[in-house]
């Protein structure tokens, strides 16, 4: 009957732990984004920026010969 007692208690407290276990809260890094700067008629980014304003700063720069969007991506690998 000892037994069986430790038993219940050891899944009890398994139970306990698997319900109030840790969790993890995403933590976007900033550097985490990239900026491609894309011709509306090319299929390939023609510059990468990890700043906003600097890609904004190409899209102004070459917006007489160009027709410019500026794509934010997520870096799935960490790089560090």
């Amino acid at each position: 009957m000892a037994a069986f007692k430790m038993i219940k208690n050891t899944f009890a407290a398994l139970y306990f732990l698997f319900l109030c276990g840790c969790t993890t809260v995403k933590y976007e890094n900033p550097d985490s984004y990239v900026y491609y700067v894309i011709d509306i008629n090319g299929t390939e980014p023609d510059a990468e920026f990890n700043d906003r304003d600097d890609a904004q700063d190409y899209v102004e720069k070459f917006k007489e010969f160009h027709t410019y969007r500026i794509v934010k991506a997520q870096h799935f690998a960490n790089e560090n």
